[in-house]
């Protein structure tokens, strides 16, 4: 099964680098957690873990910018686009999780930090070392959403392929 085309990203990327790069934005905000601790930034400030860096403004606005770093032309658009979603998908996800100090979701406008009401996913320490002493019941509460996420990756790329596809050479556009 071909992968979705997206005619426009072509000259800018390779089919494979936009669920690779769109991955590792996802992951991006929690670079603030080694930021926190390399310049001792108290837990519960604005800069610290789930602060300014999870919020949404921050996330859509860093995918906007290094798409445009990337592409600098229109497509950027699109590609900033896709990055945002996936870049948001994280602090929404950490709203789902049973611990740590909430996420600012809403800064600048609020620096309060938010969860969801529903907390299904266990909460992951901020040490790697700490990490694998819990990591089987983290993944465990994880997966339901991987799952997800794969489910509407998938249905995306089935319900979009007809308005994706570049015409074949030589036809009517």
């Amino acid at each position: 099964m071909p992968a979705i085309e997206f005619p426009s990203l072509r000259p800018v990327l390779p089919r494979w680098a936009i669920p690779v790069t769109a991955g590792l934005i996802a992951v991006a905000p929690d670079l603030d957690t080694y930021a926190m601790f390399a310049f001792r930034i108290p837990r519960g400030s604005v800069l610290a873990h789930r602060g300014v860096f999870h919020s949404a403004a921050f996330v859509i606005l860093l995918a906007f910018v290094l798409a445009w770093m990337v592409a600098r032309s229109r497509t950027a658009l699109v590609l900033g686009a896709v990055w945002a979603i996936a870049a948001l998908s994280h602090p929404l996800l950490d709203m789902l999780t049973d611990g740590g100090s909430g996420v600012m979701l809403f800064y600048p406008f609020s620096d309060e930090r938010l969860f969801f009401s529903w907390r299904p996913i266990r909460v992951s320490p901020l040490g790697i070392v700490a990490f694998f002493g819990r990591a089987r019941e983290i993944l465990e509460s994880e997966m339901p959403f991987n799952a997800l996420a794969l489910m509407l990756g998938m249905g995306v790329r089935r319900f979009s392929r007809p308005f994706l596809k570049r015409p074949a050479a030589g036809s009517p556009r």
